[in-house]
């Protein structure tokens, strides 16, 4: 049996962990500060707080990141019939402001790299006609067959699995186990294995790579936090696709514009995007800017009743150069996945599987 530590219980770490197990000749320690269930999370342990969706974010000249994403929406697409797992289907729908349309893109349609070709068709992308939006606001749109996952019973659901494959929920007798543990070197988690010393580490932390003793001095300088800040309310709205508007606002450059309504009756409405904003608290005047862009983009929809249950502030774990997936002797590094640690999830967790199965060597895509 080879016996793997896996560090970091967000959802990079727990999928890649669930693979892993996959492989009957494995063993699986999960380590970590925060687990999904626990009632209150800090604002680095940021998975159970996100939105989640399927929104690839990749240039169309990133082919590594896209192949990634791919494997992420097929996995998404056969979760979306399992009720249990949280993840539900919807359409998502973008539109572009003609302030950013002339402003921001030069009076250039900005397609994103899944507009064209099989994959394409596969989602059912298509462009919005005219007569589909109001065109004194925006400039264009697209729609695709999209998700929306409820963070905290996907992650809830993705450690079930795990137990499941496990064969027992003894500690001594199953292969795989949780365990609630600090450590300040990547190095200690060789001794956290709960049926002895570790094989293999794979290093799934996230923003707290930085924090780690003995990670090298560059990385240390790689990994940078982005501030966010959604608002769950109560959906009174009528709203029922997830919707994103691409805005402009010279005075407020990191605000941004998106809705994903979930099957419990909630709306979770955002966002920002700050990348030198170290404050746990969200300004007051955000949300009232955000519902005056609501009432002023999508007038369609009821703003006048928004009942906020919880203010939800983030960072998301980016990292300069990109993802880093690659193995360094015992070690395997998967973290600095930023906005995009659940789309990316599976197909990262792939990636971790072939290092760890000493397929051909991996390296970060910069």
């Amino acid at each position: 049996m080879v016996r793997i530590v896996v560090v970091g219980a967000g959802v990079v770490g727990l999928t890649s962990a669930l693979e892993l197990l996959k492989d009957k000749s494995n063993e699986i320690t999960i380590v970590a500060q925060q687990f999904p269930t626990d009632y209150n999370h800090s604002t680095i342990y940021t998975s159970p707080i996100a939105g989640a969706n399927w929104h690839s974010f990749a240039p169309k000249e990133d082919k590594f990141t896209q192949e990634i994403d791919i494997v992420g929406y097929y996995k998404f697409k056969e979760l979306s019939r399992i009720p249990e797992s949280g993840v539900t289907s919807r359409k998502e729908k973008f539109y572009v402001t003609l302030d950013k349309f002339y402003n921001v893109y030069s009076g250039k349609k900005m397609l994103p790299w899944y507009a064209h070709g099989e994959f394409a068709k596969l989602i059912n992308f298509r462009e919005l006609e005219a007569g589909e939006y109001s065109r004194d606001k925006f400039a264009y749109g697209f729609e695709f067959d999209g998700f929306v996952i409820r963070t905290s019973y996907y992650m809830t659901y993705l450690i079930n699995e795990m137990w499941r494959l496990s064969g027992s929920y003894e500690m001594t007798n199953s292969r795989f186990n949780l365990r609630r543990k600090s450590i300040k070197k990547l190095s200690d988690a060789f001794d956290l294995h709960h049926n002895g010393k570790a094989d293999l580490v794979v290093n799934c932390t996230g923003l707290l790579a930085h924090d780690l003793d003995d990670i090298e001095k560059i990385e240390k300088t790689k990994m940078y936090p982005v501030r966010g800040i959604v608002y769950i309310v109560e959906n009174n709205t009528g709203m029922k696709d997830n919707t994103f508007v691409d805005i402009f606002d010279i005075e407020h450059p990191d605000e941004r514009m998106y809705f994903m309504p979930r099957r419990e009756g909630e709306l979770l409405i955002g966002g920002v995007f700050e990348e030198e904003n170290e404050s746990q608290y969200a300004d007051p005047g955000f949300l009232v800017r955000l519902v005056s862009r609501c009432n002023k983009y999508l007038p369609q929809f009821d703003w006048d009743n928004i009942k906020v249950i919880r203010t939800q502030v983030g960072y998301r774990p980016f990292r300069k150069g990109g993802y880093r997936i690659e193995k360094v002797g015992d070690m395997v590094h998967c973290y600095g996945m930023g906005a995009a640690g659940f789309q990316s999830s599976w197909g990262s967790a792939n990636k971790v599987v072939g290092l760890v199965s000493g397929s051909k060597p991996i390296k970060s895509k910069f």
